[in-house]
Formats: C-alpha cells, structure tokens, sequence
C-alpha cells in the first residue's frame, strides 16, 4: 500500500523527521487558508499515488495566498496518470544549500539496503549503499563514513545520521518495503528537511497495524481492484488482452512471462493465492469474464495445498454464471488434478497439458481475436489431454 506524500509526512513527524510546515487542503479556497496562516512563499503539490507530479503541472511554487487559490483551481483540475486530483499539500517554502537523496529499501533477499546519494552541488555524489544486517540494524558508524564521503558539514553529518536512524524505525516498526525522502533539503544552518516523501507499506501486514490500513483511498482504486480485494485476490492490471488466473507469486510471473516468449502480452496477473478454495477461484473468473479486453484467458494453476478440483469447481461456477466471450485454456496439475479434469469435460473451455501449450495458444486466440475484432469462435485443438498431461508432481 502506497501512502499519499502527507501522509508519509505525518508517519515521520512522528518520529522526530523534521519536514515543511502545512497542511493539507480539498479546495483552492483552503489551499489560499493555508497559505495565508503560513505566509510568504509556498508550494502547491498535487496528491495522487502516481508519479511524474511535477512534470505533469502538479507542483507549483507561488508567491501569496492569492497564487496558491488561483494554482490550487489549476491543479485540482488535473489529471495525473489517469487519477484525478482531490487533494494538495501546501507547505512553505524552503530556501536550500543542497540536496541529498535518501532510501531504504526490502530486497527480495530480505536485507534491507540505505542509498545515499547527493544531488546537487556542492554535495553531488553518485549513490551510497549500506548494507544493514538485520541482526544489528543500521549503525551510526555506517551513515558517518557516507556523510562524510558526501563532503557534509558535522552537523549536517549529524543530521542525516539523526534523519537515517529514524527512517529504519519507521521501516521496522510500520513495515514498509520502500521508504524514501527525495529530496533531503540541506538548510544554510545544516539542518535537514524532508522535502519530499514516499512510502510503500507491505499489504500482507496491514492487519497488524489497522491505523495504516485506514489511510488506503479506495478512490485510488479501480472497481476491479477494490472487488479483487473484497475476495482476498492479488490483482494487478497490464496492458495486454490476454488474462491468466494462478496461485502464487512466482507461477504468476512465470505465466506473464511464457505469454511474453510465445509473443503475447498480459492483461493482468490475478493471483488466487495458495489453499484457495472454490468461491475465491469463482471470484477470480468473474472479474475475467467481465473484462471486454480479453481475448484469451489462461488458467495455470500448480496444485500443492491448492486442490485442483476446488479449482475447477470455482471456474464452473463462473462460466455457469458469465457469458463466455473468449477462450479459456486451463492447465491443471498436481493435487487432485484427475479429479478437476475431469469435472472440466465439456465446459466450454480447453485443457491444455503444459504451460507452453496454454500460453502458445491464448497468445494465437488472442492475435486471432484482435485481427477479427471480435473473440474468435473456436482455436484449433491440440492433442487430446488424455495423451500428453504430465503426471502431478511435475514441475510448472
């Protein structure tokens, strides 16, 4: 879960981060409110969960209260990256000496890595990374030696240990996989700010701190994700025509990246997640089935405490209750996968043997589908399912 710029702004407050005065405003005449109480120059900074702000004419630097309303009415007319602006930030000005980057980032390893970096002289240096052993946390040593090769003054040596440490406790105590300030205002008296502010809080742990889950703007999700969400579904939207529904993370980039090989493009990658069970699959399908860009959905799915019967109930329940507009390839194997075949005979569907077939011919039904400009009624057939499925216990 993304959280906005303001909100970040808060969570680091919190622990002593030191960040521009202002506040969060919904209409111009709030954003002229604002203002005035802070007086003097201002920034006006759209809010949306999406980036390129500034070069989409969502960031604004004004003079007076009169320029903040007349920048606010501007930018809340925008659209960014498809999402509308509801809200802005305005905080004062900041007059800087410099700027540095600062990031903490959850590598899929598990180790978290610190980048420093500076971006503007007289500090301008290419990227710092430390190490953090997770055993020890982050040491003030680690960030000394990376101020000083940042060429910082000892207090702003200092500040940035101070700014460091208190971002891992963030990192740590809210669990976030990305924390980032970008950029850090290096101040006359070397003193830093955080200027600007991005956090990423890991979903899976949300039911551990519900006062981070109570900040998510269902707004900023689309109707598809907010269903997906209601089902226990992971769903993430692409650019493609061809829909796949897995169960798991890895087999669902193994999916979109067989669909990518064979010369297609996914729509999106829809994971049902492991054990899922027949109404979470049915879930799944309806929020294909509903999609018009489809051409072609794959259905890979590698039974361990997934029961392939389960699955194969869930689609029926789908197909039963949904037009079916384009073809559905399923690839089943490993729990129960006989029983789930067989449930599947005569559904208006194909089973395919591996996932290279399945792939192979959801990438020739969509190519098909897209020249025709409709779903093509019927894909040529491979050999029956019967002569070619691999034993379960194979390998996806």
């Amino acid at each position: 879960m993304r959280l906005h710029e303001y909100q970040a702004k808060r969570l680091l407050q919190s622990y002593a981060v030191s960040v521009p005065e202002g506040g969060v405003a919904y209409t111009p005449q709030e954003a002229h409110e604002v203002a005035a109480q802070l007086g003097g120059r201002v920034v006006v900074k759209a809010q949306v969960l999406a980036p390129g702000r500034g070069r989409a004419g969502g960031i604004r630097l004004v003079s007076d209260p009169e320029e903040a309303e007349l920048a606010a009415q501007e930018v809340m007319g925008l659209s960014i990256a498809g999402l509308p602006v509801k809200r802005l930030l305005v905080e004062r000005a900041v007059d800087i000496t410099g700027e540095l980057y600062l990031g903490l980032a959850l590598q899929p390893t598990g180790e978290t890595l610190l980048t420093l970096a500076g971006e503007a002289a007289p500090f301008t240096h290419e990227p710092i990374t430390i190490h953090i052993d997770d055993s020890v946390g982050l040491l003030p040593f680690q960030v000394r030696e990376a101020a000083y090769s940042l060429n910082l003054s000892r207090r702003a040596a200092d500040a940035l240990i101070r700014m460091s440490l208190a971002l891992w406790q963030v990192m740590l105590a809210n669990e976030c996989l990305r924390l980032e300030v970008n950029p850090v205002a290096v101040l006359p008296t070397g003193e830093l700010v955080a200027v600007d502010v991005k956090a990423v809080v890991d979903d899976n742990a949300l039911y551990r701190h519900p006062q981070l889950a109570e900040l998510r703007e269902a707004e900023e999700l689309t109707a598809v994700e907010i269903e997906a969400r209601r089902y226990g579904l992971s769903y993430v939207a692409m650019q493609g025509n061809i829909g796949s529904l897995v169960n798991g993370a890895g087999l669902a980039m193994a999916t979109s990246d067989t669909i990518e090989l064979q010369g297609g493009q996914s729509a999106n990658i829809l994971d049902v997640g492991g054990g899922a069970r027949a109404g979470r699959v049915a879930a799944g399908m309806n929020i294909l089935l509903r999609d018009r860009r489809l051409r072609a959905i794959l259905v890979n799915v590698f039974g361990g405490i997934t029961r392939c019967d389960e699955v194969a109930t869930g689609i029926l329940t789908a197909v039963g209750c949904n037009e079916v507009h384009c073809p559905i390839f399923v690839r089943l194997t490993g729990t129960n996968a006989d029983q789930g075949c067989a449930l599947l005979q005569g559904a208006p569907l194909q089973l395919v043997p591996d996932l290279v077939t399945g792939a192979r011919l959801a990438v020739q039904a969509a190519a098909a589908g897209e020249q025709a400009g409709a779903v093509p009624a019927a894909v040529a057939q491979e050999p029956a399912l019967e002569e070619r499925r691999p034993e379960p216990g194979s390998q996806p």
